[in-house]
């Protein structure tokens, strides 16, 4: 312990005097001692009462014997680091598919925890990100007070690593500067979809009849080239059909777990419906990586073509030159995936329907959100990924009477894909059949602009030349924290006046109006700590 500012100017300090005691009794438990004239002492070998306050006396002497004393606030002696009650865990709201512990979002983290400690307050942990490669990370050393949680937003210049894990270490340490540490489970980060493949041949077809004699159609088909190096491919999605888009023929998505890791796939498709030599079929197929992301989808058109005369079975030719167009906007099957095929003519011109007419026309309109269908979003803390979802404003089946969707994203009140893409050299439209939702993530040069408003469209195709748009309400992008108005301070007491001692023991009243702003979204609640030091809390409520 140590003391300062005792005088005598008169006879001057002979010498000072100290003693430990508990509330209950004087110099009880260290006894009073000549400390000559040092301003602190250290004593060893004591056994100090633990969870016990405790407090310390200093008399100071002059040389004519008078004396007067100072008595130390109270203290407990805390010898035990505070005890993990909530592991560290990373939390995926807004940043992962639902259902899975791993996110591609690379520019938030969010963290949650708790530590306890019943003798001596907690005022501080620290929080450092770490790989299993010890590669840099953005978070290195983050210092915070009593909270529990936090969310960290990362500039484009700190994305987090595709393909990396991360573990977070948030050490709790308490007033008698005693700490302990606790770590989260690994979190895999992968912001890239797979990359495409397609199907190749040999593909073959045989009709047959199944065990109700009913005849049906078996597909044995090949695909390859799918690839995701950070995650890995979960499932692969087929659709057959007569037209681009939709999947009439294999009544819906047709799910292959991926178990065969080679690189080359086989599979046999059953079908109710039965096909005749010189059909020509649409098959689609796209990957889904393991973080719940999807890749483009990759089409083929195949020409039904029998072994012999009237026989039922065969092979499936893929077409490759004089392709059909499928839509207005010169979409085909032989064209490189994401472009049209520009060398085909065709008179179809591109209609684009208002709100009112689809809905004087019975045809379905929809409601567009940003996020995923169990988390709707509509202010967003990411420079990397935004997600969206649609569904029927009556509430009926997403894709009845639908070709196909497209979606894209842009700045508000700005040409559709404005901010997102190079519309010189990309076509902001993405093409997702029948599916209604989707994930995208802007590659290292682009990023979300803090302060920014950005917008979800959605084409709802009802015919080949004859679409409606749809759009979300704007997505405010905020990456920064409510700040502080200068001048402006939190007010104890009775709120009338900031009153720094009270009469009464009961209760105690805090008000902050007007201390907190926040200019580019709002504020969703206030925390409050309450404690007896700075950044130490008995309890901790949300208002």
């Amino acid at each position: 312990m140590n003391w300062q500012g005792f005088e005598d100017p008169q006879s001057e300090i002979d010498h000072f005097e100290v003693c430990v005691s508990t509330l209950n009794e004087y110099c009880d438990v260290l006894q009073k001692s000549n400390c000559l004239l040092h301003s602190s002492i250290i004593k060893s070998n004591m056994t100090l009462p633990r969870n016990t306050e405790l407090v310390a006396t200093v008399w100071a002497f002059n040389r004519v014997g008078m004396n007067v004393s100072k008595t130390s606030d109270m203290f407990v002696i805390d010898d035990s680091p505070p005890v993990v009650r909530r592991s560290p865990t990373f939390l995926l709201t807004y940043n992962a598919a639902h259902g899975k512990y791993a996110q591609w979002e690379k520019s938030i983290i969010r963290l949650e925890w708790e530590f306890t400690d019943d003798r001596s307050p907690i005022v501080r942990h620290e929080i450092t990100l770490k790989t299993h490669h010890e590669g840099h990370t953005p978070v290195e050393h983050l210092i915070l007070g009593s909270e529990r949680h936090v969310t960290i937003s990362l500039d484009g210049k700190s994305w987090l690593n595709d393909g990396d894990k991360y573990y977070a270490v948030v050490t709790s340490c308490n007033a008698a500067g005693l700490c302990s540490s606790d770590r989260t489970p690994d979190l895999l980060i992968d912001s890239s979809p797979p990359h495409l493949g397609g199907f190749k041949p040999p593909m073959t077809w045989a009709n047959y009849n199944d065990s109700d004699d009913n005849l049906i159609t078996n597909l044995n088909v090949t695909w390859y080239g799918f690839l995701d190096q950070e995650s890995g491919i979960e499932n692969f999605y087929i659709t057959v059909s007569r037209y681009y888009g939709l999947h009439e023929l294999s009544n819906g998505l047709i799910t292959f777990p991926n178990g065969n890791k080679s690189e080359e796939i086989q599979a046999s498709i059953a079908l109710s419906k039965t096909f005749l030599a010189g059909d020509r079929i649409v098959l689609s197929i796209w990957a889904q990586n393991n973080v719940g992301l999807n890749s483009s989808i990759s089409r083929i058109t195949v020409n039904v073509i029998s072994s012999t005369a009237n026989s039922g079975y065969g092979i499936l030719e893929i077409e490759k030159h004089s392709c059909d167009v499928h839509f207005c906007n010169k979409d085909c099957t032989c064209a490189v995936i994401g472009l049209p095929c520009v060398e085909v003519m065709t008179n179809m011109k591109c209609s684009n329907m208002s709100y009112a007419d689809a809905i004087s026309r019975k045809l379905p309109v929809f409601n567009v959100y940003a996020g995923l269908p169990h988390e709707v979003l509509n202010i967003s803390a990411s420079s990397a990924c935004l997600s969206g979802h649609w569904s029927r404003i009556d509430g009926g089946i997403v894709s009845e009477n639908i070709r196909r969707f497209e979606w894209s994203i842009g700045i508000f009140n700005h040409s559709v894909g404005e901010g997102i893409y190079d519309l010189q050299l990309e076509n902001p439209w993405t093409d997702i059949g029948l599916r209604s939702e989707f994930i995208h993530c802007l590659p290292i040069n682009r990023t979300f602009i803090h302060e920014t408003e950005y917008v979800v469209y959605v084409r709802a195709w009802f015919e080949a030349n004859e679409y409606a748009m749809f759009e979300s309400s704007p997505i405010m992008i905020d990456q920064t924290g409510p700040s502080v108005r200068r001048g402006r301070y939190i007010r104890e007491g009775n709120c009338i006046q900031d009153l720094d001692f009270i009469d009464w023991s009961d209760s105690i009243i805090a008000c902050w109006d007007g201390v907190f702003i926040e200019q580019q979204s709002r504020i969703d609640h206030f925390s409050v700590s309450f404690g007896t030091s700075p950044h130490s809390n008995n309890t901790i409520r949300s208002f």
